[in-house]
């Protein structure tokens, strides 16, 4: 019974949603409706992972798709005892180590536009370059989204993920982490933005800076996850591959990225003119 009264709510909560779940309710398409209400129970995912080095004093907070495989082990290769933490909130990592809240903290963040086609990517667009491991990790992935995220296992091209991204099942209410906006995803306790954001596009230097100012050796950051699991075997394929995705971004899909994630463009734009305020560290 109470299982049954937190689905009610959650779909009363939500007008759009409980349109749809009485309409395919009404149609007799009742994996659907019921898809409607396990989207509409889900809550944004605030998990990605976080290194804690108690050598360097310094917290990372992770962005999903933005290098974050290459971010890692170059972390971890630069302080191996540093502590990955995965599937907590920042509130969470806090409670667990406390003496976070002294350390200096940097998180990288993308282009949203770059963000949302690289995830593409992973869903769609790269599936014939996948084999192995890699394969079987992406189409894990692709039965989750399937099975919690209305409308999301029907998309046929990226104008249907960016129309899908706008909807009430893209939104950051229910997010996974992987869409979700990046700002809330690398806000502090507090929601302070962390002392350092660098961008994907300038990561070489922007970790170089980062190290230097914690004292550590300027890790090298390997080629990991690059275009979502395909390993390519040159830089000229990674051109190739991202040339034959840039028609991707019509001037309506550049619309709908900037309705969706206006707050996003708003962050990078500032991290790029050097104007975005940071925490307290100087």
């Amino acid at each position: 019974m109470q299982r049954r009264l937190k689905q009610l709510a959650a779909i009363l909560a939500h007008p759009p949603i409980l349109k749809d779940t009485i309409r395919l309710s009404l149609l007799g398409r009742f994996d659907e409706a019921r898809m409607c209400v396990v989207n509409a129970l889900r809550r944004p995912n605030f998990g990605a992972e976080k290194i804690v080095s108690r050598k360097y004093r310094y917290l990372w907070l992770c962005n999903p798709k933005v290098a974050s495989r290459s971010l890692i082990a170059a972390l971890r290769s630069a302080d191996p005892d540093a502590e990955l933490v995965e599937d907590k909130s920042i509130s969470d990592v806090g409670a667990m180590y406390p003496e976070v809240r002294g350390y200096y903290s940097f998180a990288f963040i993308r282009h949203p536009f770059d963000r949302a086609l690289s995830l593409y990517a992973e869903m769609r667009f790269f599936r014939e370059r996948f084999d192995g491991v890699n394969r079987l990790r992406k189409e894990e992935r692709q039965r989750f989204y399937n099975d919690h995220f209305y409308g999301l296992g029907d998309l046929d091209s990226f104008d249907d993920y960016c129309r899908w991204l706008n909807t009430p099942y893209g939104a950051d209410a229910f997010a996974d982490a992987h869409y979700l906006s990046q700002r809330p995803q690398i806000l502090l306790e507090g929601g302070r933005l962390p002392d350092f954001v660098g961008r994907l596009e300038n990561i070489g230097e922007d970790l170089k800076r980062v190290a230097m100012r914690l004292g550590m050796p300027a890790p090298e950051l390997p080629m990991l996850n690059t275009m979502a699991g395909w390993r390519p075997s040159s830089s000229e394929a990674v051109c190739a591959a991202r040339s034959e995705m840039s028609h991707l971004l019509t001037e309506r899909n550049r619309a709908l990225l900037t309705t969706r994630y206006a707050a996003d463009l708003e962050l990078y734009r500032s991290v790029s003119e050097g104007s975005a305020e940071t925490g307290r560290h100087p």
